[in-house]
């Protein structure tokens, strides 16, 4: 096997997790092109199911045959170790001595500190009178103790400063050691994963080739941003859609082809199958691809390689020896007492006995029927198999050919709760004497008929209503078996499960690598890239696209390091339309507000998410986009205009009208004033809203008396809600001009009734 390195060249972010491609240059070696090849250093994370493998260019001929993942162990030299580990482990040893040496000098002055002089203890008959002490023992006793507890407080002192200083050296190399890249932390020895292809034999030939390794990872996701650059005087301007991706994936992600989309990474889509109405005759569904039967005759074509066979034990294989032993563990019925010769017909079952007899040797649960018995454990051939393929002896040279018989244990019933269990005995019974119980010829074998314990009786047919067991539809963990496996030999068959386990176990106890901790710490560190919080203003792509799914592709190669942070990577320019427009309602805010109008004229979708506006060379604000669809149009806010000065004025009347004065007409006059301060002409939007009248009130009449300039309904744009009874003034405004906008409307009601608040509603 040829261990290639690789080269990450394009990575596909989804709206959660990422789909990557891997390129590999295979050389050919002396003329000769492997047949296998390994891709190691991949990610702790990667899908097992996702992975994919291609042929870019190479030989004629080569194609991939199959793709195996693995796990690789990589255990870096010291010089390897990233300088941010190594400063950490410099910082915590210096930081255990210093602590050491502190503990040391508290032991010390603790120990000073039970200095006192003392006394031999008086006897029984000495008096009680004050004895005399030296003065000269107990001051030197004194100044000894005041001398060594200074210098032991002074080197106290200095320790705790430096342990202090220690524990901050360590805590600032933790932060920048968690601070970078998730692809360089590192351990002594680090998991990783691996990928085995398996190529075609395309003979000699010195020409090499180019695969292409994909591969889905999580820890991954992007929200969309623009960037949208105009002129002070707001006639044109640019706007660049740019991507925030964070990533803690593993590896880093540098000078590759990024692409955005905004589809599901893992979600599931396959082609619908389309029913075909026939007029005719009904025929029978078509048989579904995928699993199918052993062909007829599979064991003719081993017929020459175990005639070839030594046919000695001790010639034998280790495994057919060991599938033998399992056969005849299986197989050898428990000792009975002989039965009559009239009883021990072939054929037949033998007869109960007429009297008493010692109860035989209990059956284990190895020994049972195949057809009543618990499944066999995977991997394991099952009783059934291990008897009737292993015991077999080999074909005759003119015998016919035999046909191969499906085991029980790779297929189950379908409908097993509709049969009776007199039924479900009576089939048992009916299949137990298909099993061979015989051996080779070397061995010996074993009394009764001619071919086995119940005779030479040939096997029931298969019954009907079978389907194969899920584990055989799982094409990745099959194999085929050898040719000295009688039992498994040109089948395919699932391998065990505990084979991955040993391995792991064998690569836990050789390198010292905890598997399970490792990637129970990635899973949490993918978990965590969820929590972060993103920019202000974003929306996820599957909230603002739920009905389609686009890709966008960022026009420069970029780099994505794996550290847990946002990271702004611009993809396209948008040409977009935009066309500069004022809006004041004066009846809620005497402002004017600075909108624009943007149109998407690029023939995908916008999606939303906040947008950095500038103008000329000073940063304005931060406002959301919402979603354009090609084509659409919508309304992006910019601020209060500062230069636009808006007033407005209204005066109300109330009077009777009517015949017999039987009404009250109130008058409503509103003035709106605007001054163009701005050094260019300008076009603004001026909104009012007429009274609205209620459904249920058919005496109340509301008429437009008077408007000048006129108005008229105002047109919206998608995603706006309409206001009922609203009006819009739309006007031009030269530098420095003023303008008055004048309306009018009169409100007719019974004379018995009035407003909710009073009249005058202005």
């Amino acid at each position: 096997m040829v261990v290639v390195p690789s080269v990450l060249d394009a990575v596909t972010v989804h709206a959660e997790g990422a789909l990557c491609t891997r390129l590999a240059s295979v050389p050919s070696d002396n003329g000769r092109f492997p047949v296998q090849v390994r891709i190691a250093g991949l990610p702790l994370g990667l899908r097992t199911g996702s992975l994919r493998a291609s042929v870019l260019k190479g030989p004629h001929g080569l194609r991939v045959r199959d793709i195996r993942p693995a796990f690789d162990v990589r255990l870096p030299p010291e010089t390897d170790i990233p300088a941010a580990q190594r400063a950490l482990e410099e910082a915590q040893e210096k930081l255990a001595v210093v602590s050491a040496e502190l503990e040391r000098v508290q032991r010390d002055i603790a120990a000073l500190q039970k200095l006192k002089p003392s006394f031999p203890p008086r006897k029984k008959e000495e008096p009680s009178e004050p004895r005399e002490a030296s003065l000269t023992a107990i001051l030197s006793l004194a100044g000894f103790v005041d001398t060594e507890l200074a210098a032991l407080n002074a080197r106290h002192f200095e320790l705790e400063r430096q342990q202090r200083d220690a524990m901050e050296e360590v805590e600032l190399r933790r932060q920048r050691l968690e601070e970078g890249s998730s692809a360089v932390r590192g351990q002594r020895a680090q998991l990783f994963r691996a990928a085995v292809i398996t190529l075609s034999d395309v003979g000699q030939t010195t020409e090499g080739a180019q695969l292409a390794l994909e591969y889905a990872v999580q820890g991954a996701r992007w929200v969309p941003g623009y960037d949208l650059r105009m002129p002070r005087t707001l006639d044109g301007g640019t706007l660049r859609m740019r991507a925030s991706i964070i990533q803690l994936t593993g590896e880093d992600w540098s000078n590759v082809r990024l692409s955005l989309s905004t589809a599901q990474l893992e979600r599931r889509a396959e082609v619908p199958e389309l029913k075909a109405l026939r007029i005719g005759r009904r025929q029978p569904p078509p048989a579904r691809s995928g699993w199918r039967e052993p062909p007829p005759g599979l064991d003719e074509l081993f017929a020459g390689y175990d005639t070839a066979r030594p046919s000695g034990p001790s010639s034998l294989p280790p495994s057919v020896k060991r599938e033998r032993s399992e056969a005849r563990e299986f197989a050898m019925p428990p000792p009975a007492e002989p039965m009559p010769r009239d009883e021990r017909t072939t054929g037949s079952m033998p007869a109960l006995p007429s009297k008493p007899q010692a109860a035989p040797a209990p059956l284990r649960a190895s020994q049972a029927m195949p057809a009543v018995s618990a499944a066999p454990a995977p991997g394991r051939p099952s009783p059934t198999m291990a008897v009737g393929r292993a015991s077999a002896p080999p074909p005759p040279p003119g015998a016919p050919p035999a046909r191969a018989k499906s085991s029980p244990n790779l297929m189950k019933r379908r409908h097993v709760a509709d049969e009776a269990p007199m039924e479900m005995l009576e089939e048992a019974e009916a299949e137990a004497p298909s099993l061979d119980m015989g051996y080779d010829d070397d061995e010996g074998a074993m009394a009764g008929g001619g071919g086995g314990a119940f005779g030479g009786m040939q096997p029931p047919p298969q019954p009907a209503g079978m389907e194969p067991m899920v584990d055989l539809l799982d094409y990745g963990n099959l194999a085929l078996g050898a040719a000295d496996q009688p039992a498994r030999r040109g089948r395919l068959m699932p391998q065990p499960e505990g084979l991955s386990r040993e391995l792991l176990v064998l690569m836990g106890v050789h390198v010292q690598v905890d598997f399970f901790a490792l990637v129970a710490q990635y899973e949490r560190t993918v978990a965590s890239v969820q929590q972060v919080a993103p920019p202000a203003w974003s929306v996820p792509p599957r909230q603002s696209s739920p009905h389609f799914d686009y890709r966008f592709d960022v026009e420069t190669r970029a780099e994505v390091p794996s550290d847990g942070v946002w990271h702004t990577v611009p993809v396209f320019s948008a040409p977009v339309g935009l066309s500069a427009e004022y809006v004041c309602v004066p009846s809620m805010e005497p402002r004017a507000f600075r909108t624009v109008k943007v149109e998407n004229r690029t023939p995908h979708a916008l999606l939303a998410g906040p947008v950095d506006v500038t103008l000329g060379d000073e940063f304005l604000m931060t406002s959301p986009l919402p979603t354009l669809a090609p084509g659409a149009t919508q309304r992006l806010g910019l601020g209060v205009e500062e230069s636009i000065k808006v007033s407005r004025n209204t005066r109300f009347d109330e009077a009777s009208g009517g015949v017999f004065g039987g009404s009250n007409v109130l008058t409503h006059h509103v003035c709106v004033e605007l001054a163009n301060r701005t050094a260019q002409r300008i076009s603004v939007e001026v909104l009012e809203r007429m009274p609205a009248i209620p459904s249920a009130e058919k005496d109340i009449k509301v008429e437009e008396s008077e408007v000048k300039p006129a108005w008229s309904k105002r047109s919206l744009l998608p995603g706006e809600t309409p206001v009922e009874g609203e009006r819009a003034w739309k006007v031009t405004l030269q530098p420095g001009e003023t303008q008055a906008l004048n309306a009018t409307w009169v409100v007719r009601i019974p004379s018995s009734k009035m407003l909710v608040g009073g009249n005058r509603r202005t």
